[in-house]
Order: structure tokens, then sequence, then C-alpha cells
């Protein structure tokens, strides 16, 4: 909360902004900006550029403030520094430098407020929302800080809108100081497109693309926004031992640190990122739903004149390009919230029990190789399936029990059967390639199909149903851990129970039965 000493402050520098745009509301040569707005209307992705006025970007120089600046704040310096915790002694600067120092911030603050108005003018509203969105003397940051994390390989419909339970327990140091208020899965709106596209634009003349985001169709992101639960300067006291003071450096800044401490953050939203993709990818297996890059993004006068979202900094993430985008339509959106409010604190990073299989999933995404995809899924399903249980040959045991647990369940519809032979068929397949340094057929011709039960697939369309079908046996075992089962090991152990009580009707159907284990 802001201290009440800033309501003291907000006359006498109001009474000291309306003094200087007074004196200098007669410049005619107002400075633009441009900003860079998505455009469909050609066959290539393009951007419309709009200049909009600046006049604050006037009062930058410091030569503006030795020429003009006439003691206009000299009553508000004095009550800020007065109100802040004391500079460390420093024989450098002396109390008065600290003084100008504030003086000077105050002065461009004031270009703060005309950028707000975008006229060489003084309006009462205009500095009432600059003074409550810029005026931050103690070296702190927001109180709610607000990320975008652009969703790649994925398309949304324009409604669909996913609140996510905010809840989420972990161990990051800045998780709890700073508490998730907001966690949703939404298209961004304009202003956000025009704040990331400028802020993306090339800097040069070259021909280069402005952002990754569409024209004409909705960008899906990740909304995140944290709060914190006490200034800055107390957090990174308590976790780092750092002291942080206004008087970092001998040039003051009024103004939110909407910079620094953010750094510190992006641990942080990359924990939280994590488990909302692995969330993502267990209901989009079939494409490489992932992110790009996030943008912090902050108010600012760009979003109150309507132009954009102002971007402070990005965040950059790894996800490779896929050829298939994922669809988060009316029926996904159901399931991806189903799958966060019930499994979410079993999706994140440090979860003990499914870190490793969940690992292992999520390098099938990155993988550049067909042959590693492969490994990747089949160790991740020794970390589900073969652990614990009876004794016995991989192959057999892995085929056998995906298709109890899953039986005539699972989404291609297949027989238990089929689903075994497949299962079957993707260890042969790694044995293969671990142990005989044979590579997966690299064409889809006659001699270079996989096939598993009378039906061919392509390497890549095996790969494809591979994830897929690991990603059901994934979200088998969060629904029984813990909520059934202590553990993976003792499912896979109820699921051999299983099979030795009916096996004499599995031998008969060849798997033709399905389990859910009972309740004990």
């Amino acid at each position: 909360m802001e201290p009440k000493w800033f309501d003291e402050a907000r006359p006498l520098v109001k009474k000291g902004v309306k003094a200087v745009i007074d004196e200098i509301k007669t410049e005619t040569n107002i400075p633009t900006e441009t900003f860079q707005q998505l455009s469909s209307g050609t066959l290539l992705p393009s951007t419309s550029s709009e200049q909009v006025s600046v006049p604050g970007n006037l009062l930058k120089d410091n030569d503006v403030f030795d020429n003009l600046y006439n003691g206009e704040f000299a009553d508000a310096a004095e009550f800020i520094f007065e109100n802040l915790q004391s500079p460390p002694e420093d024989e450098t600067y002396s109390e008065g430098d600290r003084i100008e120092s504030i003086e000077r911030a105050l002065f461009e603050f004031t270009g703060t407020v005309l950028n707000y108005e975008g006229e060489m003018q003084f309006d009462e509203a205009t500095f009432e929302a600059a003074f409550n969105e810029q005026f931050e003397p103690r070296f702190t940051d927001r109180e709610r800080t607000q990320f975008l994390l652009c969703l790649k390989n994925t398309n949304i419909g324009s409604d669909i809108t996913i609140d996510l339970e905010p809840d989420l327990q972990g161990d990051p140091d800045f998780l709890g100081p700073y508490t998730i208020e907001t966690l949703r899965i939404r298209p961004l709106d304009k202003l956000e497109e025009t704040g990331i596209t400028t802020f993306e634009f090339p800097q040069s003349d070259i021909l280069d693309p402005a952002s990754q985001l569409n024209a004409g169709q909705p960008n899906p992101a990740l909304e995140i926004v944290l709060r914190r639960q006490r200034p800055y300067r107390c957090i990174a006291e308590e976790i780092e031992g750092n002291e942080v003071t206004p008087w970092q450096s001998p040039e003051f800044d009024l103004r939110p640190a909407d910079f620094y401490p953010w750094q510190k953050l992006t641990e942080l939203i990359r924990y939280i990122a994590t488990t909302v993709r692995r969330c993502v990818r267990l209901q989009c297996p079939r494409s490489t739903v992932g992110f790009e890059k996030g943008y912090a993004v902050s108010p600012g006068w760009e979003t109150y004149r309507g132009i954009a979202s102002r971007v402070t900094f990005e965040i950059e993430f790894e996800c490779p390009t896929s050829t298939t985008n994922a669809l988060i339509a009316e029926n996904r959106e159901l399931e991806i919230n189903r799958i966060w409010e019930n499994h979410r604190n079993q999706l994140r990073p440090d979860d003990t029990e499914f870190h490793k299989p969940l690992s292992r999933f999520e390098r099938m995404f990155s993988r550049d190789t067909q042959e590693d995809q492969l490994i990747d899924c089949v160790v991740g399903c020794e970390t589900t399936l073969l652990t614990g249980g009876s004794p016995g040959g991989n192959q057999y045991r892995l085929g056998l029990r995906a298709a109890s647990l899953l039986g005539e369940s699972n989404s291609k519809g297949w027989s238990a059967t089929k689903l075994a032979e497949f299962f079957r068929t993707m260890y042969e397949l790694r044995s293969d390639v671990v142990h005989d340094d044979k590579e997966l057929p690299t064409s889809p011709s006659s001699e270079e199909f996989i096939e598993v039960n009378g039906e061919k697939f392509s390497a890549q369309g095996f790969l494809t149903y591979a994830r897929q079908l690991y990603s059901e046996v994934l979200l088998a075992y969060l629904q029984l851990v813990p909520s059934k089962y202590p553990s993976a090991t003792e499912v896979t152990k109820k699921i051999d129970r299983f099979l030795l009580e009916q096996s004499s009707m599995v031998r008969e159907s060849l798997l033709e039965s399905s389990y859910t284990p009972p309740d004990e």
C-alpha cells in the first residue's frame, strides 16, 4: 500500500508540474514516437505505422532543466527527501545534492504527465492518472506485475478465456512474497498486440519480421499477474540480503522500478510457465505447444491514451516450430481447466513424484531426431509403467500394463489388444535404436512403414500417437496418485495384482479387458 505521505506530496507535486507546463506550453516543435500495428491487408505479414505526439520528451534533456527550472519543485523535493529513508553517508553527495536530484526527477515527471496528456497543456484528470500510476519514489516495483507469455504453435477462439486457479504451491524464492493473483489463457487485445509489435520492430532497414504475432487472427497468451505482499526492498533484503534504497545511484527516479525487480522474477515466471505448459501439452499432445517469448507489461501513457500496452522487457523461452497447431476451443477449455484444477501441483517442476516422467514427456517436444523422441517416450513409460510390480520382460510388461491401465477408453478407440501391441512395438523400436544403432524410417515408402496390428504408420505418425498415448498414461497415473495410491509404484503393483487375478481371462481374450483400479 502507498504510505499516507503520498497524499500530502500530491498537491505539492501538482503545483510544481502545472507551473513548469505553464512556462513551456508555447513550445511548437513537439516530438513524436512511432508505433507499429499488425496489418493483415497484404499477402505477407506486415505492420502499419502510427506517429503520436510525446511532448514530455522535451524535458528529458538535462540542458532543458538547467535552462528552464526556476525552483518550482523546491517544496515538493524537500518534503519527499524528509519522508524517505536516510541516504547512506557519502562525502561525495551532500543533502543539497540529494534534494536537487529529486527536483530533476520531478521535472522529468512533468514530462511523464505531458505524455499522458499528449499536448502541451495541464489537465487535472491527466495529472491524477499519471500520479497514481507513475509516482513511486521509494525504489520499489508496482504492487501488481503483469506478464504476457505468447503461446506458440497454438490457435485460440476469439471468445475463449481460461481462468486457471492461481493457488500454486512451490518453492521458488519469490513465490510467497509475490502471490499469483491472475493466471489466464486468452487472446491478446489490440493494445497488447501493438505494444509487442512495436517492442519487437527492427531498428534498421533490414527486412525482418516485426514479431511472432499473427495478423487477422487471435494471438493466444498466458497472462500472469503477480502481487507483492510488501515493498520490494523488504523482500530483497529478506531473500538475498541486499539493501535496496532510492539512493542506488546519484540520479534519483520517481517512477516505479519496473525493470530492476522484474529481472529477479524471471525464475518465478519460468516456474509458472513450465507448470502451465505441461498442463496444456497433456491436453494437446499432438502439437508442440509452448512459449517463445514473454513480455513484462506495465501501466503507461501509451495505454492511458489508447495507443498500446507498454512493454518493459522480454523473457525468452525455447520452443521449436511445429507443422501442426493446437486449437484451444470450448471443449479443450473445459479439459485444460479440469487438468489444472486437479493436478496443477503435481505438474510443478519441483514435484518429486512425477518430475521424471513429465520431464521425459516434455523432452519429446524439443528433440531434433525421431530416434531421440522415441527414446524419451519409452524412458518416460519406464518411469511409470515399469516401476515396481512383478519382474519379467520389459517389452511384454509395458504392453500388458498399458493395455490394462487404459483399456478401450483410450482416445484412439483401440482395443486393448492393439494398444498392447503398439506399446510393445514402441519398446522394440527403442531397443533397435539403442542396441543396434538403427534409425527410424524417414520416408513413408511401402517398405518403411511401422505396422501395428495390421495398421501402417509413418515414423512421425507413430511418434505422434506414442506421445498422445503416453500423455493418457500420465493422466491416468496423475488421477490415481495420491487420491487412491501413495505412489506410481503402488499403482503398477495394483495393475499386476489385477492381471494375476484375471490371468486366465487375459490369455483367452488377448488383453480385451480393461483395468480400473478398485477402491481399497
